[in-house]
């Protein structure tokens, strides 16, 4: 039946509409919200190394610069580990062409990446239930989740590999429904599940799985032989097409490493900074950071108890709402019941795994409990709403049958919005969220200079430059073996001094024994080394810690106990105290 021309501009109207409170949220005051981890650090440094070459080389053919490589690098350049997540970096690049080089650029790239997401979930909605109203209100409830928006608002690549992801579902189900129309799209979701592997390795779970159902439908071709043969050939290319991308990065970041390799200076440099000479090609970085993961010690928690393993679905009932968890099943239950009636099998099957796979792999295999990550559950939220949105629909499809479907419309859409209305709460607190690390770089510079000594290294060096911020516990190493894990060199800390460094900056949560740390309050970690007087801070700041959730929508318990001030302290107090023996005060 042809839908009436003011029903599909109504559609409109509404999608526009969801994909601009989208944006709103997911870029109000983003050139303020900054930068907390190590991570989103270290992928905005890779942005301004490339930035950084690519003025060099643009500077070097103009003739307006004919300083070495190294200089300028070291002067104007990031980091010399780009492998880990090259596509996002790159993105980030492109943006910066845009936007410049600042701290919120790869954040508005995963802004941009959030809105995509929405626009996929709609999409996807409407093909998959065959209802409009499914996609748009499963836009919706992901357009004003608070777990989707924080992160949505980060330098993570977690948003843009999902926005990648979901981009890839759509045009693989407009293959699946339609093979003869739209013969091209296997071919193009083929490489974006390849590319999404190059934004973020963790879901490398996807191109396979995706793989698996090209597999089966190969297996499930009606004879002849010749038409199951050839779904198998379709395969193949689907299959060599998803490994293009990991493929061209590892040749590429080969050749970069055989061509910095060949100049001596190149090769010193990047020993310096690594500490061990390495430029690890992208599935080489891909590997250690997984064997890295699986690896990792268990939190240092007492007896963890078994509802612990159900973390992930308490994430989403703490942040999106018990309401909407409930809706999800219910709405899994009932297409579960249409799936085997034989209904859409396989895109209904699609976004159910995209559902239950991140759950489950996530919850018992190699993150909890060992390090619980909620942004690896953001690769299920989009099924998440979608699921919410059957249930919306289907329960008042039913409970107003006598009624018209223009009535049924408005009901789906009066109930998607209230619903909606209840995340106001946690949005506006996800809103809030601000690093302070730009306040304490202003109050260093209004006085003694920026040049400084941190736990938040890889943040600080976004800041104030890689010359003027140095690490506490490898810089100032009494010996090779410790490490400054437990002892500093007073020695160190004095050049340093005399080199200008003039500042301590401590975040919340240090993990690391040494004089410093004690001398400023200890550890959340180590209550027990803190100095009964310890030396007070010049500048204290709110600076959120761990997923840098606020105490109203905090993700887990485990960060209740953890300070969330950032602090700056004079080094010229600190070496006092040292120097007077205070440390025998400490216990």
């Amino acid at each position: 039946m042809k839908i009436p021309v003011s029903a599909s501009r109504l559609e409109g109207f509404a999608l526009v509409g969801t994909l601009v409170v989208a944006a709103m949220l997911r870029g109000w005051g983003v050139t303020e919200r900054g930068l907390f981890t190590d991570d989103e650090a270290l992928y905005s440094e890779g942005v301004k190394t490339y930035s950084a070459v690519f003025a060099y080389l643009w500077a070097y053919l103009t003739g307006g610069g004919q300083e070495g490589l190294v200089a300028y690098f070291t002067q104007h350049g990031g980091t010399q580990v780009l492998s880990d997540k090259p596509t996002f970096v790159v993105l980030g690049f492109l943006a910066s062409l845009v936007l410049g080089v600042h701290d919120y650029t790869l954040i508005a790239v995963s802004a941009l990446f959030g809105v995509l997401t929405v626009f996929c979930v709609y999409q996807v909605g409407k093909l998959v239930f065959g209802r409009a109203e499914v996609g748009l209100a499963g836009a919706l409830l992901l357009a004003v989740s608070p777990l989707h928006i924080a992160y949505s608002r980060t330098a993570y690549a977690d948003v843009t590999a999902v926005a990648v992801a979901w981009l890839a579902a759509w045009i693989y189900l407009l293959y699946w429904t339609d093979p003869h129309r739209h013969r091209r799209c296997l071919m193009g979701s083929a490489l974006l599940v390849g590319l999404v592997f190059t934004i973020h390795p963790s879901l490398l779970w996807l191109p396979l799985l995706f793989l698996l159902l090209e597999l089966w439908r190969s297996w499930q071709a009606p004879e002849p032989s010749s038409a199951r043969l050839q779904q198998f050939k379709t395969a193949f290319t689907f299959t060599w097409l998803a490994a293009l991308p990991t493929v061209l990065w590892e040749v590429a970041t080969r050749l970069l490493r055989l061509v910095v390799f060949s100049q001596e200076s190149w090769a010193s440099e990047i020993a310096r900074e690594s500490g061990a000479g390495q430029l690890t090609t992208f599935l080489e970085s891909a590997i250690l950071v997984g064997f890295r993961t699986l690896s990792m010690p268990a939190l240092s928690r007492p007896e963890l108890p078994p509802t612990e393993y159900g973390y992930y679905l308490n994430l989403l009932m703490a942040h999106d709402g018990v309401l909407l968890v409930v809706l999800s099943v219910i709405g899994l239950m009932l297409t579960g019941f249409r799936w085997m009636g034989g209904v859409r099998m396989v895109p209904v099957l699609l976004i159910g795994l995209l559902l239950l796979i991140p759950m489950v792999l996530n919850s018992f295999l190699y993150y909890y409990p060992k390090h619980p990550e909620p942004r690896l559950l953001l690769v299920a939220m989009p099924a998440f709403v979608l699921f919410a949105a059957i249930a919306i629909v289907e329960l008042l499809q039913r409970g107003l049958r006598p009624f018209p479907s223009s009535a049924k419309t408005v009901g789906v859409a009066v109930v998607t919005v209230v619903i909606a209305g209840f995340q106001g709460p946690s949005v506006r607190e996800v809103l809030a969220i601000q690093s302070a690390y730009p306040q304490a770089v202003s109050y260093m510079a209004a006085r003694e200079g920026t040049k400084h000594i941190t736990d938040h290294m890889f943040v600080a060096r976004v800041y104030v430059g890689r010359q003027n911020a140095i690490d506490h516990y490898v810089s100032l190493r009494a010996s090779d073996s410790d490490r400054g894990y437990r002892h500093i060199s007073l020695s160190k800390l004095r050049e340093l001094y005399n080199a200008d460094y003039r500042y301590f900056v401590r975040g919340p949560g240090l993990l690391y024994e040494n004089e410093l740390v004690r001398l400023t309050g200890g550890s959340f970690l180590l209550p027990g080394i803190a100095c009964p007087q310890p030396v007070p801070p010049v500048f204290e700041a709110f600076h959120p810690q761990g997923e840098y959730w606020p105490p109203e929508i905090r993700h887990s318990e485990r960060d209740a106990h953890i300070p969330h001030n950032l602090r700056v302290y004079l080094l010229k107090d600190l070496i006092d105290r040292l120097e007077s023996g205070a440390m025998a005060d400490c216990g």
